[in-house]
């Protein structure tokens, strides 16, 4: 995923949850923290079962919970760019990043069945995103690098509050470490008619109050996912 995720997307990105980046429920919420997100996107290659795939990277996200994350997931492209899998990975301080990390690996080689691959780590910088929903919106903006940080940061917020009040509570990741110098917005629906009420919402105050806005947005992708049950 070459647009984000950052995510993937992953994902606490429903693509993630209560840390922010997606939906894991009260119980992830009183456990951790959840200020940090491992995101990651494989693009599915031409000719290759999807099915193949998706059962591989459930594997791969449970060993990666049985490494010590705190909780994982897997969505799904439906609507949007790479044809791919966003995976996400959250956990709380760059302390238990360096223990997983650390210990001595016990994965054994196996055939890559995935395309592109591409890792970012992210901090969750707002967590509003507490249901778990099947259908999951990711999208990924960036910045003039004539911007000072904290003008990137700022924008980031404005853009934010839109999604967040339309979709009534999303969460956002900035770049930590990873490819692109971006910020993921990471929102849940129920249904494709939850979706059009709350796009509805969205396009108003995209009209009313960030139009002329000069917000200096240098790409910008959305992707429509759909999560990926275990």
């Amino acid at each position: 995923m070459k647009k984000v995720f950052p995510l993937v997307f992953l994902l606490s990105l429903s693509f993630f949850s209560s840390a922010g980046h997606h939906e894991e429920g009260d119980s992830a919420k009183t456990k951790h923290e959840n200020n940090f997100a491992y995101l990651s996107s494989y693009t599915i290659p031409a000719g290759t079962n999807p099915q193949t795939l998706s059962d591989s990277l459930l594997g791969d996200i449970e060993s990666q919970e049985e490494a010590g994350y705190n909780s994982c997931g897997l969505l799904r492209h439906q609507f949007g760019g790479d044809r791919a899998f966003y995976s996400y990975c959250y956990f709380d301080s760059w302390d238990q990043f360096a223990k997983i990390n650390d210990a001595p690996s016990t994965a054994e080689d196996a055939v890559q069945l995935y395309g592109d691959h591409t890792d970012n780590l992210v901090a969750v910088v707002e967590k509003n995103l507490s249901k778990k929903t099947p259908y999951v919106l990711l999208a990924s903006y960036s910045f003039g690098p004539y911007l000072t940080d904290n003008q990137r940061k700022s924008n980031a917020k404005i853009i934010f509050a839109a999604y967040d009040t339309a979709f009534q509570g999303c969460s956002m990741m900035e770049h930590f470490w990873g490819p692109e110098l971006a910020w993921q917005i990471v929102c849940g629906y129920d249904s494709y008619a939850d979706f059009a009420k709350k796009v509805a919402v969205l396009g108003k105050i995209h009209e009313e109050e960030l139009a002329d806005l000069k917000l200096d947005v240098l790409n910008h992708s959305d992707n429509l996912l759909t999560r990926v049950e275990r």
